[in-house]
């Protein structure tokens, strides 16, 4: 077996070997820029085929203190001895190094044991709760052990960390992907801030000042999340040390540009998400861009963790609109790891922090839905709680008797609830009202997050479970089989799109295109009742329906006489007749022949 240390033209192996064990759930997702940042610090294992089949890193949170992990062997080198063998390396080379402490976390605790590793407390390492558990979605249900190995026994008191010590004390080699170095920072003169008044958002806006040196301007768009949110939100801004804010009522444009494109497409991700929060992040990031290019900003920024789909969205968005503009996200460079890290840091610099008390769910809230994940929701098992529901009443607690809506639509847009007409954001705020007073549009699902992880969350959708429905009852009216069908696959990948971060992109565009062309006819109205839950359709009705009872009769009449069917269907089924005609030639018999019944003896 041979162990070196990993080279630049690893890089890609590594990173294919470490994603087939991150899909798996065995480790934590790298980057090739991380694995080049910290390349010192990986080994590798090569084959007698000159092949990456094993590797390993050590991470260095002091200079008493190290990790290992990213360990993974390829499968088909498994049950030879590679792990323990790279992962003895390692220890020599820490050793080597005069690194008194390693840990890991681990599921595979035997396999450690016999390297010498004990059983220990997680606690005894805050730097990694801090850093990386904290933010991990399986933080409350975490499965793995922490492990530990002195290798200089007399060195133990030193082995053990204090949770006081600050990372920024740390010298830059040693922290290696930690933390960007302020001699690698780009030079920023100003930077708008995608700002939610929030304690993260908050405190990103001196840590851009302390870390960038610049000036911060602060935008936060109005996308229907409530005066609650957006109350003394500039005030806070100013306070926290912003230069300039911008509050945008985009309420309109969300609807109208984003929601009602994206309702006409039919678009759901994975058969039960709306997209609430997908669709409202590149509008977000566009109006972000223009202000950053009406300011003359070099960078915009964005407070999205370095987990989650967000962070891809906006910054998908920021690359299709300006790709010359710099992006910083905090997430990915800074040393904080908890909230008390984030609280500490605001009263530091005299953030103003109202709230200090989190709530157990992450919540994001706009004029189309409200999502709630973390808590209990962290094991699919478990049922959510009916106090966590904000908008929506239980089913069982909605009104006895059912609501009528009549919904009427030009060219696939809704425009009229009974008959008053709406503009987009307030028919969907009056939907909102109307949907969840009847308990319409809670959705509890498992979905595949864009990074590859899984989540779980459950969504209250009102207004756009019943502009769905509404809509695609209404197509079923007027689109021929041949388009709906069709269009009913494009809508998995409109989605797709839209989950991703690429509103912005060519592919989307020339499929609105298309699918605007097919809404030309979807005007007309749908009657449903709402009913604990329940979307009951009761009517629709189109000028340009192609339900004709006239063409459908039985009878013989000038559109459809049944006497045509006979060809149409010898052509119809004229593969299948070509196939049987081989296999009956020469007295054979067809693989769908029936038996013959006559040879059976009767009892």
């Amino acid at each position: 077996m041979r162990i070196r240390q990993a080279t630049e033209s690893d890089i890609p192996h590594i990173l294919e070997l470490v994603n087939e064990h991150v899909r798996r759930g065995d480790v934590l997702p790298r980057t090739a820029e991380s694995i080049r940042e910290t390349l010192p610090d990986w080994l590798v294992g090569i084959d007698e085929d000159e092949e990456l089949v094993a590797c390993v890193s050590l991470l260095f949170y002091t200079a008493a203190l190290a990790e290992v992990r990213s360990l993974a062997v390829s499968d088909k080198a498994k049950g030879q001895g590679w792990g323990s063998t790279i992962v003895k390396a390692l220890l020599t080379k820490a050793k080597q190094q005069g690194v008194p402490t390693v840990f890991a976390l681990t599921r595979a605790v035997h396999f450690f044991q016999k390297l010498g590793f004990s059983i220990t407390a997680k606690e005894r390492f805050p730097q990694k709760v801090f850093r990386d558990c904290l933010a991990c979605p399986l933080l409350e249900n975490c499965d793995e052990t922490a492990v530990v190995l002195n290798l200089n026994p007399v060195s133990v008191a030193h082995s053990i960390p204090v949770p006081q010590l600050s990372i920024n004390k740390i010298p830059t080699q040693v922290r290696g992907e930690q933390k960007m170095s302020k001699s690698k920072r780009p030079k920023i003169n100003k930077a708008v801030l995608a700002y939610s008044g929030g304690l993260d958002t908050s405190i990103i806006v001196p840590w851009l000042r302390n870390n960038y040196g610049c000036e911060v301007i602060c935008f936060c768009a109005n996308l229907g999340q409530g005066d609650e949110e957006l109350e003394g939100l500039e005030e806070k801004a100013y306070a926290s040390g912003a230069s300039k804010v911008y509050i945008e009522d985009l309420r309109h444009e969300f609807a109208k540009d984003f929601l009602f494109p994206m309702l006409q497409s039919g678009a759901i991700y994975e058969r039960q998400y709306l997209l609430g929060t997908s669709i409202a992040r590149p509008l977000i990031a566009k109006w972000q861009v223009a202000i950053a290019e009406a300011e003359g900003a070099e960078a915009v920024a964005h407070g999205a963790t370095g987990k989650g789909n967000d962070q891809v969205r906006f910054e998908l968005t920021y690359q299709a609109l300006n790709p010359t503009l710099k992006v910083i996200a905090p997430w990915r460079e800074w040393d904080i790891r908890s909230r008390e890290d984030a609280i500490d840091y605001a009263k530091e610099f005299n953030v103003p922090v109202t709230h200090t008390k989190k709530s157990i769910y992450s919540r994001d809230a706009n004029l189309w839905h409200i999502s709630h994940e973390g808590g209990i929701l962290e094991d699919p098992a478990n049922e959510p709680e009916e106090s966590m529901f904000k908008w929506t009443v239980s089913p069982m607690d909605a009104p006895d008797e059912p609501e009528t809506l009549k919904i009427d639509f030009e060219k696939g847009i809704p425009v009229a609830i009974n008959d008053v007409q709406y503009a987009p954001a307030a028919l969907i705020e009056k939907l909102n009202e109307v949907g969840s007073k009847h308990g319409i549009g809670r959705i509890d699902l498992v979905e595949n997050r864009l990074v590859g992880m899984k989540s779980h969350g459950v969504y209250e959708t009102p207004g756009g479970s019943i502009l769905y429905a509404c809509h695609r009852e209404l197509e079923s009216l007027c689109l021929d089989r041949d388009t709906s069908h069709y269009k009913e696959q494009m809508a998995v990948r409109y989605a797709e799109l839209v989950y991703f971060g690429k509103w912005f992109h060519s592919l989307r565009d020339s499929m609105q295109e298309f699918i605007t062309h097919t809404q030309e006819t979807v005007t007309g109205w749908v009657r449903v009742k709402l009913y604990k839950g329940n979307i009951i359709v009761s009517g629709r009705h189109s000028q340009n329906s192609l339900y004709r009872e006239d063409f459908a009769t039985f009878g013989e009449e000038d559109v459809y006489d049944q006497k045509d069917a006979v060809g149409f269907i010898k052509l119809f089924a004229l593969q299948m007749k070509v196939k049987a005609m081989m296999e009956v030639r020469d007295g054979g018999k067809t693989r769908y022949a029936a038996p013959v019944y006559s040879k059976f003896k009767r009892d």
